[in-house]
Parts: structure tokens; C-alpha cells; sequence
């Protein structure tokens, strides 16, 4: 222990109270002789005690002292006992202190272990926290991964179905650069559209689909897309068609065709 740190301790002031033990004592005054601030130190510390004795010392009355005096003399002659250097209520007052001591060193160590677990526990919960939340991401993300490989297999499964017929739709002389390809499967009634390249709709407006047999419209469905864009997207089910074409309707599609917003149209080959 430094120099600094034993003079902070405050065993020069017990060593000043007689609060120490023997052994105690011996270790004070080894201190004190292998370092002159420790010797300074445990002198002011005695000094202050003194003064502070003398401050509130009480003179003894004179009877008490003619007493004293008269015991000693009567005891001159007497075999002197031999009295240990610290009696036995100095030692118990000693092993107090120590126990105080302990005591507060308890406190503050089970003070010291609660912060420390706390904190460990803080830890753990925003671990746990953050392992949750990475599951939740995994999870969606296997999800989304999940949907796309559908997706996927059931564009594979279109194309290399040889009862499906692909039908080109391609953009009106308003719009010639707007595309899009229809897959028609006439036995099982199934239509899907893909690569859709068609003008980003103005709001309250969707493009829907129709299938041309005889001359008449039939609705195959509205077609999602975003930003112009749209995945491959299976439509209601039409039983004959002779060709596709796309209007630009309102949000909710339309029962006939709106003809002024044609946008692309195809027709089927045999």
C-alpha cells in the first residue's frame, strides 16, 4: 500500500484513539519509522487527540487525588501485578472495529456485485434483444427468398409448358415504346402476364387486361405493377381468346374497356 493510501486509511487516527491491537500498534510504528510522511502524519494525528483530550478534560477532585495518592502508598510495598501493555477491553474494542470494518467492506462489495450483475444483465437482455431481432430478419428474409423461388418456379413451369401460348402485346401508335407478353394455357384457363413495360399509370388509374373472342371484350383482370414494373402475375381464368389488349381504367377496373386508353394489344397465333 502507498504512502498516501495508509495515511488516508485512517489508522493513524485509531493508533491515536488506542483503537488498535498490539500487532496493529507494532505495524503502525514500523510505518512510521520507514517513512517520514507517515511519521508526520501519525504525529499530528496524536497531537490533534491530545488537544482534543485536553479540550474537554475534567480536573479530578481533591479528595480524589488525596486517594490515589494514599493507594499508592499503601500499595508501595505491595507485589505490583503484572497488567498486559493493552487490556483485554482494547482488544474487544479492536475486534469491533474490525468487524465495523468488514461490515462496511460487505456492504460496499454486495453494492459492487449488484452494479456488476446488473449491468451483465443489461448486457444479456440487449443481446437477447439483438439475437431476436436478427431471427425476425432471417425469418422474413427466408420468407421473401421463399416467395421469389415460387415465383420463379412458376415462371420455369409457364415457359416450358408447351400448352401455354405466348403472346406478344406491343404498344399503340400513342404508345410504341409500351410492351408486354401474355402466357395462355386455353385448356386449363389459365392467363399470366410478364415483362410488362407499360408507362407508370397517373393516380386513380389501373391497367386492366382483356381478352378479344368474337369481336367482344372479356375482363382477364387488373395488373399490379409499381414504378412500371411488375413480376410475373397470373390473371382470371379465360376459356377462348382470340387476342390481349391493355386499357388504362380507374382504380378498381372498369366493366368494358375505355378504347381511348388503349394501351398495348396482341393477337394469338396458331
Amino acid at each position: 500500500m502507498h504512502n498516501e493510501d495508509y495515511i488516508a486509511s485512517g489508522i493513524l487516527e485509531l493508533y491515536a484513539a488506542g483503537g488498535l491491537t498490539p500487532a496493529e500498534c507494532e505495524e503502525v510504528e514500523r510505518h512510521a519509522a520507514a517513512s517520514p510522511a507517515v511519521r508526520q502524519a501519525l504525529e499530528e494525528a496524536c497531537a490533534t487527540m491530545e488537544a482534543y483530550a485536553n479540550l474537554y478534560a475534567v480536573p479530578p477532585r481533591a479528595a480524589l487525588k488525596d486517594r490515589v495518592m494514599q493507594h499508592i502508598d499503601s500499595s508501595a510495598h505491595a507485589e505490583t501485578p503484572v497488567r498486559a501493555l493493552y487490556p483485554e477491553d482494547r482488544k474487544e474494542a479492536g475486534a469491533f472495529k474490525w468487524l465495523f470494518v468488514a461490515s462496511i467492506v460487505l456492504v460496499l462489495l454486495s453494492g459492487f456485485l449488484c452494479f456488476h450483475f446488473y449491468t451483465k444483465w443489461q448486457q444479456a437482455e440487449e443481446r437477447l434483444a439483438g439475437a431476436i431481432a436478427s431471427e425476425q430478419q432471417l425469418a422474413q428474409n427466408f420468407e421473401r427468398t421463399s416467395l421469389q423461388l415460387q415465383n420463379q418456379e412458376e415462371i420455369l413451369s409457364v415457359l416450358r409448358n408447351p400448352e401455354f401460348k405466348s403472346v406478344r402485346l406491343e404498344g399503340v401508335e400513342s404508345h410504341a415504346g409500351a410492351s408486354m407478353m401474355v402466357y395462355w394455357n386455353a385448356r386449363q384457363q389459365k392467363v399470366f402476364v410478364d415483362e410488362v413495360r407499360l408507362p407508370a399509370p397517373p393516380p386513380g388509374k389501373q391497367y386492366q387486361l382483356w381478352a378479344l373472342q368474337d369481336g367482344q371484350p372479356i375482363d382477364a383482370g387488373l395488373i399490379a405493377i409499381s414504378d412500371a414494373k411488375a413480376s410475373m402475375q397470373q390473371m382470371k381464368k379465360i376459356s377462348a381468346a382470340e387476342a390481349f389488349a391493355v386499357t388504362l381504367e380507374p382504380v378498381g377496373g372498369s366493366k368494358t374497356p375505355t378504347l381511348e386508353q388503349l394501351t398495348v394489344m396482341g393477337k394469338i397465333t396458331s
